[in-house]
């Protein structure tokens, strides 16, 4: 309903007396009230307007044959349901056509003349109050029609969301599961072992991938999403990321590219973490999606914000297909999902990060076939010591290649490992005694706290969520009693409000489980020089 017959249907009152004096001398009177009012000089003319809404009207009886009675009742029918137009009669001495009319509506009040210029201001307030109260119950209807409305899509949409996130991680943990059985069989040969180990790491990566996205997503949704704003090295991050990307392109027979397309500033200040985040989900699909040619990733830096173009020559999209992206458990079409696997989240999930970084992820471009373009922008401040650099300043290594393959990265690394799970301390503890660290395990916080007070470590890694004494509590024990050396939070609640809780504490570093042997021997590296350092 428009504003306009709203304000009609709530305040305009409409007069038609057997004079043009009698409409004039009533419209007058009305207005001295603040009454608005409109005069007509036929039953035709106002049927024709009370279509188009008003708040209520007086008629005197002599406008009101059988025929006028007909055309009125016809206009009171098509009403609406919540809607009961008050109808003021002027009558004489006999009552004969009112009661006529009384068969037919229900909101009629009778005033009998000669009346005084109060009585018929009166009568119009009295009809006017009856009419703002209609009003006030339509719009609750319609507010409560909205609502239930709103409420079904939502429980539509939260169960199919919730009926794809069941499918999707019961496949890989199905996979997990079915894997680790066949494992179980001595007549499995070597490659065997080496193949179905190979799925089971694909599929425990995918179902952590997975939980990580939901859980960010809840966060994006909510507006609760917490966004660091810390200096940083941006040179090194694109390092970083195009070492792993090229490894993972390396591994489907494509080349990865970082190209600096303007100078772009060495160190900014933004979420480094988040950046990573959406750049590694769109490199990672447009790797994912690539067969043969190459991934690109463009960067430039234009008008105070960075500009990221992830550009492949993959299957690429139709119209129809990029229609459908950025939608939760969404992906081109069902054959998408069975040739490449995912669930449609990364992108949904990057452009809300994109956005509350002050920036957007956007489709460029895309041809079916020949591959598309991804733009994502990201507001980037920078610090005093900002200088701006070109593309020799992004070397690429293939640093975590070096720590699958080198032995002894962590030697003679002294560690002490709080950790309340046995499976998770004996994983742990084979990760980096392989690489030659010297560990020392303790079961809770409590335990912990005394181990660290007896013997000289390097370095401590401490569950967050323990027994008796958690790992907030003993870390900032051992702070209180001036413990020096690098504390790392070991936590399965990946979310960034844990994060700053554990640097709070006293935390020095923070790793996320499941642990990633990678990412672990590759923080213990710097702790190591750092212990070389301290003993010389």
């Amino acid at each position: 309903m428009t504003n306009l017959k709203h304000e009609l249907e709530s305040n305009l009152v409409f007069v038609l007396l057997p004079t043009a004096n009698d409409n004039n001398v009533a419209c007058a009177t009305l207005a001295e009230f603040g009454i608005t009012s409109r005069a007509y000089n036929s039953i035709d003319s106002l049927c024709a307007a009370i279509e188009n809404g008003c708040a209520a009207i007086v008629v005197a009886e002599e406008a009101l044959d059988r025929e006028a009675i007909n055309c009125l009742q016809t206009i009171l029918d098509r009403q609406e349901t919540w809607s009961d137009l008050p109808i003021i009669l002027l009558t004489g001495d006999s009552v004969q056509r009112a009661a006529e009319l009384f068969s037919t509506a229900t909101n009629i009040s009778l005033l009998e003349r000669p009346f005084s210029r109060m009585t018929l201001v009166r009568s119009v307030q009295v009809a006017l109050r009856s009419r703002k109260k209609q009003i006030e119950v339509r719009d609750l209807l319609n507010d409560l029609k909205k609502s239930k409305a709103d409420a079904e899509k939502a429980n539509t949409a939260k169960t199919r969301f919730l009926a794809n996130m069941s499918h999707e991680i019961r496949t890989p943990i199905g996979a997990i599961i079915g894997f680790i059985d066949l494992l179980k069989s001595h007549e499995n040969s070597r490659e065997d072992i080496s193949k179905y180990m190979a799925i089971i790491d694909r599929n425990s990566h995918q179902l952590l991938r997975l939980i990580d996205d939901i859980l960010d997503l809840s966060k994006v949704e909510a507006g609760k999403l917490v966004i660091e704003q810390i200096a940083f090295k941006l040179t090194d991050l694109l390092a970083d990321l195009g070492s792993i990307m090229s490894f993972k392109a390396a591994e489907k027979g494509i080349v990865f590219r970082t190209i600096i397309e303007t100078l772009i500033p060495d160190e900014i200040i933004s979420d480094p973490g988040r950046i990573r985040q959406i750049l590694s989900n769109i490199v990672g699909n447009a790797i994912k999606f690539t067969a043969r040619g190459s991934v690109e990733l463009r960067v430039a830096f234009k008008n105070g914000a960075l500009e990221f173009l992830v550009a492949d020559t993959g299957v690429g999209l139709t119209t129809s297909q990029a229609a459908k992206l950025f939608q939760p458990f969404v992906q081109a079409d069902t054959t998408t999902s069975r040739r490449f696997g995912g669930t449609g989240l990364g992108l949904v999930l990057s452009r809300g990060l994109a956005q509350s970084m002050g920036g957007n992820l956007t489709l460029m471009e895309s041809t079916e076939g020949q591959g598309s373009v991804f733009k994502i922008e990201i507001r980037a401040d920078l610090t005093n010591e900002t200088t701006l650099v070109g593309q020799s300043a992004i070397a690429i290594e293939d640093s975590f290649t070096a720590v699958r393959s080198e032995k002894g990265l962590l030697q003679g690394l002294r560690v002490l490992l709080v950790e309340d799970s046995p499976d998770n301390r004996m994983l742990i503890t084979t990760y980096l005694s392989k690489q030659g660290a010297l560990v020392d395990p303790a079961s809770d916080g409590a335990e912990g706290v005394i181990a660290a007070r007896k013997k000289q470590f390097d370095v401590v890694l401490m569950d967050v969520q323990m027994p008796n004494m958690d790992g907030h509590a003993a870390t900032r024990a051992l702070r209180a009693q001036c413990y020096d050396r690098p504390i790392i939070a070991l936590t399965a609640h990946a979310m960034q409000e844990e994060r700053l809780k554990c640097f709070e504490s006293g935390f020095t570093d923070f790793l996320t489980k499941p642990i990633q042997p990678a990412r672990l021997i590759s923080v213990l590296t710097r702790y190591l020089k750092q212990s070389v350092v301290r003993d010389l």
